[in-house]
């Protein structure tokens, strides 16, 4: 496959959004006999996917990263806790996994090393990695990257209101109206699934909202889709049955701040001109 191109995985036995890079030659046949498969499932069951004795068991491994910065940081605002899930059935929101030529895929350890499995679902912040360029003309701050999770953050601080992230690097999951999500981490679930490797450390958000679960964008399954008696599952990812495959070429994120200043007189009172 050539550097430019990256490997599509999207599942296919839901409704498809509009996606400029499926093929459309390759969609009819395939959606239809996913649908199929996915007509005959059982009507949806889901028990808890948190494994209580484990978790209890490795309280004392989960504490220094229960206390992490960028952890709190990350679910401020947010009822969480440190556990050990069973993958195998969580639902998943996202539709599709893309897969670079140029990014390894995670190493996997042994079924029950809770060191290593805990080094994979909590690893360290994730540097951010842009090219910034200023466009005077427009005063225009550009930066640009081909991580796709490379976004702004609004901060408390007048000195630094923006800052720019990469991403989280921690493997978490959600529960949301009594169903259990996969809430970030897919490849590393994607490749804990494909080595048979179910039972990993996780963060664990107690959701109230489509948006603290994370699954409110718009190229999201809806939440018709994910609340129906067959939703998607994060395992479906690893049947051929259920996926289309091919190949997008490699996408650039932009993120762009244009700088303005005015002076106008104050209309507020304690407002300063």
């Amino acid at each position: 496959m050539s550097q430019n191109l990256v490997s599509i995985r999207e599942l296919a036995g839901w409704d498809l959004d509009t996606y400029a890079y499926r093929p459309v030659a390759l969609t009819p046949e395939k959606v239809s006999r996913a649908a199929s498969i996915i007509a005959q499932r059982s009507a949806f069951g889901q028990s808890n996917v948190v494994l209580a004795s484990a978790t209890s068991e490795l309280q004392e491994l989960f504490a220094p990263q229960a206390n992490r910065p960028d952890l709190l940081s990350e679910m401020s605002g947010l009822s969480w806790s440190i556990g050990v899930v069973d993958l195998r059935s969580l639902i998943a929101f996202q539709r599709r996994l893309a897969f670079s030529p140029g990014i390894a895929q995670p190493s996997i350890p042994a079924a029950g090393d809770w060191p290593a499995l805990a080094a994979l679902s909590f690893g360290p912040p994730k540097p951010v990695e842009c090219a910034v360029t200023h466009d005077r003309s427009t005063q225009t701050l550009i930066l640009q990257s081909a991580n796709p999770n490379l976004h702004f953050r609004v901060t408390d601080d007048p000195a630094h209101p923006l800052t720019v992230h990469a991403g989280g690097p921690f493997f978490e999951v959600a529960r949301f109206r009594n169903r259990w999500f996969l809430r970030d981490g897919y490849h590393r679930a994607y490749a804990l699934l494909k080595a048979q490797v179910f039972e990993v450390p996780a963060v664990i958000v107690e959701a109230t909202t489509i948006k603290q679960l994370g699954a409110n964008q718009p190229w999201f399954f809806s939440e018709d889709i994910l609340f129906s008696n067959t939703p998607p599952y994060v395992a479906d990812f690893l049947n051929d049955d259920l996926v289309l495959t091919y190949d997008r070429p490699a996408l650039i994120k932009t993120l762009r701040i244009t700088m303005e200043e005015t002076l106008k007189p104050a209309t507020t009172i304690g407002e300063q001109p």
